[in-house]
């Protein structure tokens, strides 16, 4: 079921998205920090947003670096920066008291076709164990992990099993989905079943990651929504489109399944 919806809107209009939040009574999801800029300027930043979000009662997520990161690089001098992004935002997410932190997986077919996807799980899951222990083992900060180039759910969710912490999750990005998969959402959401916390939606035509309103592309969103105010497990729904319109107009098509989870699980299924 829809536990959350957070509004992430990764338009320019941070203020308006910040007042949609307030104005709905929903939660909001940090977009700026997959900038190295904002990184490099936190203290700043991280002022910034206090100010923006004073008076804000809800809960607060945040996507972290995206570009040019690989946390478990061959490279030492790549791998060093890539950490060194990953532990910036995880210190911008406490300061904020950021609830949910999305990183992307990192995966590319690539590492398949090379013959080194277990080299490339086995790195990967002893970085996030170490992170884990050193960074996020206190407070209540969840990172999860969201797919981007994966063809499949299959390695997020051995890196998941394998690292068995309530502390990673996985984030299912819908529209990604879309684009680099020929799976569907709802078989990605078949296959990590209880590994979910969080998903990014949003549509496009297939070919680019455009964040698109629920109502304009190819993935079939009424049949999704309604899949997931079905589920019996808790979920957490971020709008991750590209414009404040795109928002209002994708919030406004998910109400009436929020009505229909409402008359499967009762009025305190839903919690914003």
């Amino acid at each position: 079921m829809i536990d959350r919806i957070f509004a992430a809107p990764k338009g320019p209009e941070l203020e308006a998205g910040i007042n949609f939040a307030l104005t709905h009574g929903l939660d909001y999801e940090i977009p700026t920090f997959y900038h190295v800029e904002n990184l490099d300027n936190r203290q700043e930043e991280v002022a910034r947003y206090q100010g923006l979000l004073k008076g804000f009662q809800g809960i607060l997520s945040m996507h972290g670096p995206i570009f040019d990161t690989n946390v478990v690089s061959l490279d030492p001098e790549i791998l060093k920066i890539s950490r060194h992004r990953y532990k910036q935002a995880i210190e911008v997410a406490k300061a904020l008291d950021v609830r949910y932190l999305v990183f992307h997986s990192q995966w590319t077919p690539i590492y398949r076709a090379a013959n080194a996807t277990y080299m490339w799980l086995n790195k990967v899951t002893d970085f996030w164990e170490r992170l884990l222990e050193e960074e996020v083992k206190d407070g209540n900060l969840t990172i999860v992990i969201e797919n981007f180039l994966d063809d499949s759910p299959e390695s997020i969710q051995t890196l998941l099993t394998r690292v068995n912490s309530p502390r990673l999750k996985a984030c299912v990005d819908i529209g990604h989905i879309n684009i680099f998969s020929q799976l569907s959402p709802i078989d990605w959401l078949q296959a990590l079943g209880s590994q979910v916390a969080y998903i990014h939606a949003h549509n496009n035509g297939g070919a680019l990651d455009s964040h698109d309103s629920f109502e304009k592309g190819l993935i079939d969103m009424p049949g999704f929504l309604n899949h997931l105010a079905l589920l019996p497990q808790k979920i957490h729904l971020a709008i991750e489109t590209s414009t404040l319109e795109g928002l209002a107009n994708s919030y406004a098509l998910l109400k009436p399944h929020l009505a229909v989870q409402q008359e499967q699980f009762g009025a305190k299924s839903f919690l914003i």
